[in-house]
C-alpha cells in the first residue's frame, strides 16, 4: 500500500513556544508542512511585535526539505487556509521541463496529497498515536475528519474534562474542499443538523457531507491556548481568529472551568520530554514519571 501524502497546514503568529515541538510531531508522518505566518501583523491588520516563530522554524532540521514557511499578508484564516490548500494542490510541476532534478523529483515535491491536515500551532498531537489517526482517516476514506481535542488550563496538568468544553473540529480535509469560517467547511451541515433536531430525527448531518470524526481512543490532540499566565492568555485572546475572546475578564473566564490532574508521566512522551516555561509541566516526572 502507498504511503499516504499528509500535507500540514499550520497557522503560526508568535508560537516560539509550542512551534518546535508542533513540527517534532508532525515531521515524521507528514510529506509536507506549511507554516503560514504573517510575522508582525494579526489577522485585523493590528501590528504585534514578533517573536523567534520564524527563526524556529527556519532552523528547524529539515534533511527531507519538507518544511514551507510562508510569509504573506491575510486578513482571514478561512481564506489563508483555503489560498494555501489551493497553491499546495495546484499541480505546479505540470508541464515543466526540469533543469536541475529528475522530473520524478520534481512530481515526488508537488504531487498532491491525500489530505491536508489543518493543525493550530498549540494543538500538539501525541507522536506515538498520529500515525493511528492517519491510518483510520485512510480506511475510511472520508470527505474531511474532525479530530478530538483535550484543552489544558495553565498547565499541563491541569486537564478540562471534555464534557466541560467539548473541542472537537477539522483536523483532515480532502484536496478540493475549502473552509467557510475558520475551521468550519460548510455551514450547511448545521443548517441540515438543525433541521434534524427541530424534527426530532436523528443527526446524520455529517454521514450526508462524507464528514466523520476520529474516535478519541484512536486519537486525539492536545490544546495548549489556556497555557501559562495572564498575560500570555490576553495577549492570545487580541490576536485570536474568534474575535469573542478579546475581553477583559477572558482569563477569568476560562478559570471557571473545572480541570483534573493529569500527572506528567500520564502526558504524551512528547510534551513530557519537551522544554516549556516554567510552571507549565510539574517537575520531576518529565520522562520517565520519577
Amino acid at each position: 500500500m502507498r504511503h499516504p501524502r499528509i500535507h500540514a497546514i499550520c497557522p503560526a503568529l508568535n508560537e516560539e513556544v509550542f512551534i518546535g515541538n508542533t513540527l517534532s510531531a508532525l515531521y515524521p508522518y507528514c510529506s509536507g508542512i506549511s507554516v503560514l505566518t504573517q510575522y508582525d501583523r494579526d489577522w485585523y491588520g493590528k501590528p504585534v511585535r514578533p517573536d523567534r516563530t520564524i527563526q524556529i522554524v527556519a532552523d528547524f532540521p529539515d534533511p527531507e526539505g519538507k518544511i514551507q514557511l510562508v510569509l504573506r499578508r491575510w486578513r482571514d484564516q478561512a481564506a489563508a487556509l483555503n489560498c494555501e490548500m489551493t497553491a499546495v494542490a495546484s499541480r505546479a510541476h505540470r508541464g515543466v521541463g526540469s533543469h536541475g532534478s529528475t522530473s520524478e523529483q520534481i512530481r515526488a515535491l508537488h504531487d498532491a496529497p491525500d489530505y491536508f491536515l489543518i493543525v493550530d500551532a498549540d494543538e500538539i498531537y501525541d507522536s506515538e498515536t498520529l500515525p493511528r489517526i492517519i491510518d483510520y482517516v485512510m480506511v475510511k476514506r472520508p470527505r474531511a475528519a474532525r479530530v478530538h481535542g483535550y484543552n489544558y488550563l495553565r498547565s499541563w496538568n491541569r486537564r478540562v474534562p471534555r464534557e466541560v468544553v467539548r473541542f472537537c473540529h477539522f483536523g483532515f480535509v480532502r484536496t478540493g474542499l475549502r473552509f467557510e469560517h475558520i475551521r468550519e467547511i460548510t455551514w450547511n451541515e448545521h443548517r441540515f443538523s438543525k433541521a434534524l433536531r427541530m424534527l426530532r430525527l436523528p443527526d446524520f448531518s455529517a454521514r450526508l457531507f462524507g464528514f466523520i470524526t476520529v474516535p478519541p481512543d484512536v486519537g486525539h490532540f492536545h490544546h495548549g491556548c489556556w497555557l501559562g499566565d495572564n498575560a500570555r492568555l490576553a495577549a492570545k485572546a487580541r490576536k485570536s481568529a474568534h474575535t469573542w475572546a478579546d475581553t477583559p475578564d477572558y482569563a477569568a473566564s476560562v478559570d471557571r472551568y473545572p480541570t483534573v490532574h493529569i500527572p506528567t508521566f500520564d502526558l504524551p512522551r512528547n510534551i513530557r520530554e519537551a522544554e516549556w516555561p516554567e510552571g507549565w509541566i510539574e517537575r520531576g516526572a518529565r520522562g520517565s514519571g520519577c
